[in-house]
């Protein structure tokens, strides 16, 4: 078979072009969005196991920083990420707003350090050095609480960073915003509405 040769100049451009979307990826936040478009598509969060969904936010949460760190936007991110992933709806509401307030979290409680950051990357516990609890280990909670409504166990819009002891003490109560939350899943299509009904029984108590 004859070799087909390539311009010199075309190697040139190729080279180039190659150089300058290399640049692109690292320097600009568009492998941010692509990473956090990944973490949080609702058809692969649906295949994980129980709590599988925890390690994803901690990595999210890191992405949304280096899209700032990278002079971008971390909503921005989030919106072009649900964008690629074709999400629309009330359901991409909560899911965008949960991640914003995620990351506002992560700003408040100081987990955004070097450190804190290379934990995060790996999907682990950050720790928290700002505030009362510094020196605690971040969990991930479930708003509406697993033990009632473990069908939403691994969507993005029921997870919260909080600190360690808040978590614990927080444990499975059910308080208004828990109800109001619960409503808001199901209006989205997330939750049953006997799912719904069990929250509403719990409240209170």
């Amino acid at each position: 078979m004859k070799r087909v040769r390539i311009p010199r100049k075309m190697g040139v451009v190729a080279v180039l072009l190659s150089v300058v979307m290399g640049l692109v990826w690292q320097l600009t936040p568009l492998q941010a969005i692509v990473a956090i478009a990944s973490l949080s598509d609702p058809d692969k969060l649906a295949t994980l196991g129980e709590r599988g969904a925890n390690p994803r936010l901690n990595k999210i949460v890191f992405w949304m920083h280096e899209s700032f760190d990278r002079g971008g936007s971390p909503e921005a991110a989030v919106e072009w990420a649900q964008r690629l992933n074709g999400e629309s709806g009330l359901r991409a509401e909560l899911v965008h707003d949960s991640l914003m307030r995620n990351w506002k979290i992560a700003r408040e409680l100081g987990l955004l350090t070097s450190e804190n950051l290379d934990k995060l990357k790996r999907g682990n516990a950050a720790e928290v050095t700002y505030g009362p609890y510094a020196g605690e280990s971040v969990e991930i909670d479930h708003i509406v609480p697993f033990s009632i409504a473990p069908e939403v166990g691994n969507e993005l819009a029921n997870l919260e960073m909080l600190p360690r002891t808040v978590n614990r003490k927080k444990s499975d109560k059910v308080t208004d915003r828990q109800v109001d939350y619960a409503e808001k899943l199901q209006e989205a299509g997330l939750l049953s509405e006997g799912t719904l009904e069990k929250v509403r029984q719990r409240l209170g108590k």
